[in-house]
């Protein structure tokens, strides 16, 4: 029989869906321990006197935090796989980009070195998003360094030094313009990527389907190799192999082994008489009652023309005999057409295995049983040992 698939298609996605979830889950808690980090980093420089004293750490990182536990909510519950981006990676990058925005603000002369971390947050962007949208991000963050610039000139004009704050936003600027390029440089080897592996899962179930059909035909090549056409039977090349098989079993085992051979009574007159579609269809009746009667055990096979053969592996002599004079009469009372007096019946010798025995002693001895019923009157089992 050919292989079946070991998993169906639906499970096969739900699998996928859980793992792709799973991945960004584990992406959101490194944006969170990111913020952590900082957090311990702005603490520390409170302390020493990088940041203003009255710094609201405890609200900014607070609220960060509760903004991150809402996105962890969403992508947990499968809620953002209904949408574009089911990382929210630009949400999660826009409560970054603000956290930084104000920290800038608190950051007294680090502001030059805490711009860097605009570039932690567009880390998270370089693998997820577009080339546009890389470019609208960094947009974003030059709005908000450039709003902050602004107000902080407006409410104390004399702290601002235009050309720190030129300088500061011009690094800024050359800094995202190098993340958008690498990004998208990323992005595209990322779709290609993509498209490789989804060309090579095409042509992995494109071959899997040509393996599955191989399996079918060589599968129904190798039942038309042991099967009669005629009749469905085993046909005798199979029937002999197995057989062999057998013989060598009982010899090892001291099993029990019968062998019958079969012969439908005066089978050419029926060709004469009625045609061979006629003669065709008794040997196809006597295969069905043959498969009606005999156990699942007993190996059946159509031995050449009229003739036809059962190997009992297991069984006593009176037992095998009970059924081969019930299937001895059942074909006697099958009806074959419409044709009045149309009455098939049958001849068997019986013979059991000795120890010693090979297959042709045992099949020269079950081929005189059956020479026996045959001119002893036909319609007769005869058995010998």
């Amino acid at each position: 029989m050919p292989r079946q698939p070991d998993q169906n298609p639906e499970a096969l996605q739900l699998g996928d869906n859980h793992q792709r979830r799973m991945l960004r889950l584990r992406r959101q808690r490194m944006a969170v321990y990111s913020y952590l980090l900082v957090w311990g980093a702005t603490l520390l420089g409170i302390r020493i006197g990088f940041f203003e004293p009255d710094t609201p750490h405890w609200l900014l990182f607070g609220a960060t935090l509760a903004a991150n536990l809402v996105f962890f909510l969403i992508i947990r519950h499968g809620i953002s796989e209904r949408w574009s981006d089911p990382s929210l990676t630009a949400p999660q990058m826009i409560v970054g980009i603000i956290l930084i925005t104000a920290l800038l603000h608190y950051s007294r002369e680090l502001r030059g070195a805490m711009i860097a971390v605009y570039f932690m947050a567009m880390t998270f962007g370089v693998f997820a998003l577009s080339r546009h949208r890389m470019i609208l991000m960094s947009a974003f963050v030059l709005l908000c360094f450039a709003s902050l610039e602004a107000w902080e000139w407006q409410q104390a004009p004399q702290t601002k030094i235009i050309s720190i704050s030129f300088g500061h936003l011009s690094i800024l600027l050359l800094g995202l313009l190098w993340f958008v390029y690498v990004g998208g440089h990323i992005r595209n080897l990322q779709q290609r990527n993509q498209q490789q592996r989804a060309s090579l899962r095409a042509q992995q179930r494109h071959l899997e389907a040509i393996n599955l059909k191989l399996q079918e035909a060589m599968a129904k090549l190798e039942e038309v190799a042991i099967r009669d056409p005629l009749t469905g039977l085993f046909n005798r090349r199979h029937f002999t192999e197995r057989f062999d098989e057998e013989i060598a079993r009982a010899e090892r085992s001291g099993s029990a082994l019968h062998l019958a051979l079969i012969d439908l009574d005066h089978f050419k007159q029926i060709n004469d008489r009625h045609g061979h579609q006629a003669g065709d269809m008794v040997l196809r009746g006597f295969a069905e009652t043959a498969r009606q009667t005999l156990r699942r055990s007993d190996l059946l096979a159509r031995y050449g023309g009229e003739e036809f053969v059962v190997l009992f592996t297991d069984g006593k002599a009176p037992d095998i005999e009970a059924v081969l004079d019930r299937l001895r009469q059942g074909l006697a009372t099958t009806r074959f057409g419409d044709t009045p007096g149309f009455q098939v019946t049958l001849s068997a010798g019986l013979a059991s295995y000795r120890r010693g025995d090979t297959a042709d002693t045992l099949t020269q001895r079950a081929d005189r049983a059956l020479y026996q019923a045959k001119h002893g009157g036909r319609n007769q089992l005869v058995a010998v040992d």
